[in-house]
């Protein structure tokens, strides 16, 4: 894999890309219907927006129908209408820090409140376990609050007043809500707590798939490769189709550079969730490596045209796509995506450098 496939994506400018498995679990459930019971507190934030205070408020994209929907006085008044500038910027900011750090020099905010899949925000959630001036104040099966540093930061027992409200829940769905908090926690850097909450997960309901595969995603995070596998397995043994869990095997395997089985368990993947971000760029990573140059191609396009879409920079994109035209022999195609990396002006100078580099090179190789 080419230097800017692998080093690039995560160290460089859209650290949001690097999504993990950790959000996985969500995805499942939701392709499930499992949000889709009679348990309001697993089909809506309702205990998370029972817990904000204060404004101003910075909030992620999915936290925003949330809070027009239930906890408008929340929002600026110009903001509860529908889509505006500043919630747009806020949307982004989870991709890129610097556009956080702006937001709030201007607004100061008193909060942080980030909704759903923990994969959306990873980069901005890394952010703040470097930086340590927000405080974790409040996690649960939804999401977290974030408080600025000084504050008392969450603790174990903080968790007790949500376990109350799922006191008289069925099995499944206390599992449910332990693994899903779990990850939200893994997520954020609480190793300690969220291994501590899938394992009880698993103790509470032993055939819940997603609670296995919340702790093989778990091992994965930490590199314990072989956890990682007997948990995923024992997933894939109670639900054979487990999304989660295929998903995590996926990973698994590119991660032990068992990459022709990772792209066939990728392959079902993304048949069946074609359009989610985290798992096209695996897929696009996973048939890289496994040389599916086609299959790559095609994921790539996608994100660049979902990135377009929502008026993000491609240029990472078009990078990784030209060095894919390139593996597969596609010289014209590789240089006209090589020339697009170039159009961006704010492209590094290491990545312009190699672009031109490339576009030589592949002029020479191909009599062009």
């Amino acid at each position: 894999m080419s230097r800017f496939f692998s080093v690039h994506l995560f160290r460089g400018r859209l650290p949001w890309l690097v999504a993990g498995v950790l959000g996985l679990v969500i995805t499942g459930w939701w392709g499930r219907g499992y949000f889709r019971r009679t348990n309001p507190l697993l089909e809506a934030p309702v205990l998370l927006l029972e817990q904000v205070q204060g404004r101003p408020l910075y909030y992620n994209g999915p936290a925003f129908e949330w809070l027009r929907l239930r906890r408008p006085d929340l929002l600026a008044a110009e903001d509860r209408a529908g889509v505006t500038k500043r919630t747009q910027a806020f949307a982004q900011a989870v991709l890129a820090p610097q556009l956080f750090r702006q937001l709030d020099r201007e607004q100061r905010f008193e909060a942080l409140l980030l909704v759903g899949d923990a994969s959306q925000y990873r980069g901005l959630l890394d952010h703040l376990a470097e930086t340590k001036d927000w405080s974790l104040s409040y996690v649960d099966n939804w999401g977290m609050i974030f408080r600025r540093g000084g504050v008392r930061a969450w603790k174990m027992e903080d968790l007790q007043p949500v376990r109350a409200r799922f006191a008289r829940s069925g099995a499944r769905d206390r599992a449910m809500f332990l693994a899903q908090t779990g990850v939200k926690l893994a997520a954020a850097r609480e190793f300690n707590t969220g291994r501590q909450l899938l394992d009880e997960a698993v103790q509470v309901d032993r055939n819940l798939p997603d609670a296995w595969s919340g702790l093989a995603s778990y091992y994965l995070q930490r590199a314990e490769y072989g956890e990682a596998l007997k948990a995923v397995d024992r997933a894939l043994e109670i639900e054979q189709e487990h999304l989660p869990a295929l998903a995590t095997k996926s990973l698994l395997l590119f991660g032990t550079r068992r990459f022709a089985e990772a792209y066939e368990i990728s392959s079902k993947v993304i048949a069946r969730l074609p359009d989610d971000p985290n798992l096209l760029f695996y897929h696009a990573k996973i048939s890289h490596e496994a040389h599916a140059y086609q299959a790559e191609i095609e994921a790539l396009q996608k994100l660049i045209s979902r990135a377009d879409d929502e008026e993000r920079p491609v240029s990472g994109y078009q990078l990784y796509l030209a060095q894919a035209y390139t593996a597969a022999g596609e010289a014209k195609s590789a240089i006209d995506a090589f020339m697009n990396v170039l159009n961006d002006p704010d492209l590094p100078q290491d990545q312009r450098d190699f672009a031109r580099e490339s576009i030589v090179r592949i002029k020479q190789r191909a009599g062009l």
